[in-house]
């Protein structure tokens, strides 16, 4: 039988490797605007192998039939007959190596029954808040975070005219730094918010944001985390990883209270009519002014007034 070769030894171009690994993710890579039916781009995951090393698989969405199968979050498999493509191109993919595994119309997939037992069900690779500026650059790579939830948003719009709901949160680490997280539609529509509530008046709720994203804010200079469709968020996990946190953190436990949605949603032309305050303009979210493919009613409003101005770098307004 052809043996297996370790996650750590594989190389950018090879087209025909044979792994033995436990599937500890799995998740739909979903293109967020897409043009025409099926936003699916593929089936992504995480393979965890013996050694401890971990490399992301990707089964393109022409082969999302043949495959899904036959992958289960959980399970060991021996896969055989996929090819380590270069990541160095990719957006939304985790950097544990330089390359991902892809499936092919050939690849074969065996379930271990018994084999892999001693293959952990999880694994994560924390960044530490101080690293998140470095990530946040255009390719977006997947990252994982840890800290004691400090703060709970409500769910609520994006914007006045927006369509898209989101939901911020903040978590803390060891050494008491805010991080915020913005988790995105059902994401932040299924954050178990009563549950976060009551369990922080007994104590500290630690917090794991896995497959996030960074992102600079552009017109706070903010780095802010951001939830993608490989997200996935564990609270007071049972991991030693947790109870080290747990047993780490000296400041005082956050005081958790509700928040009301606070948006109040117009449509295109009340808010293409609307006059507004330097004070209203201030308070507004960042996501307000931000361009999308068909700009809002705010931002076509704004827009030919920001041209007309001086470009002066000290304006948080001013286009770059």
């Amino acid at each position: 039988m052809e043996s297996t070769t370790k996650l750590k030894d594989i190389t950018v171009g090879q087209q025909n490797c044979k792994v033995f690994a436990r599937v500890i993710r799995l998740w739909d890579a979903i293109n967020t605007n897409p043009r025409y039916g099926n936003a699916l781009i593929s089936i992504d995951g995480i393979l965890l192998d013996e050694d401890g090393c971990m490399a992301q698989i990707s089964v393109p969405k022409k082969f999302e039939k043949q495959f899904c199968g036959l992958l289960s979050q959980g399970s060991a498999y021996i896969i055989s007959n996929v090819a380590a493509i270069d990541i160095r191109s990719k957006s939304y993919v985790y950097r544990h190596q330089n390359y991902m595994l892809q499936f092919k119309q050939d690849t074969k997939v065996d379930l271990l029954h018994s084999r892999g037992a001693d293959i952990p069900t999880l694994s994560l690779d924390f960044c530490p808040f101080y690293q998140l500026p470095q990530k946040a650059i255009d390719s977006k790579p997947l990252l994982d975070v840890i800290g004691v939830i400090c703060d709970v948003g409500p769910y609520d719009y994006a914007s006045q005219t927006s369509q898209h709901k989101f939901r911020k949160t903040k978590i803390r680490n060891l050494e008491e730094q805010t991080q915020e997280l913005v988790l995105w539609g059902q994401h932040g529509e299924s954050f178990d918010e009563e549950t976060v509530l009551k369990k922080s008046q007994e104590g500290i709720v630690i917090a794991i944001f896995a497959g996030v994203t960074a992102t600079l804010q552009r017109f706070t200079g903010m780095i802010q985390g951001s939830s993608s469709s490989a997200t996935q968020i564990y609270l007071d996990l049972d991991i030693p990883k947790v109870q080290k946190y747990r047993t780490s953190y000296q400041w005082k436990c956050p005081t958790l209270q509700k928040h009301l949605p606070q948006v109040k949603q117009v449509s295109p032309l009340e808010a293409a009519c609307k006059l507004y305050t330097i004070e209203e303009i201030s308070n507004l979210p960042a996501s307000s002014f931000q361009r999308e493919e068909q700009p809002s009613a705010l931002q076509s409003m704004w827009l030919p007034i920001s041209s007309s101005m001086p470009n002066v770098q000290t304006s948080p307004y001013t286009n770059r």
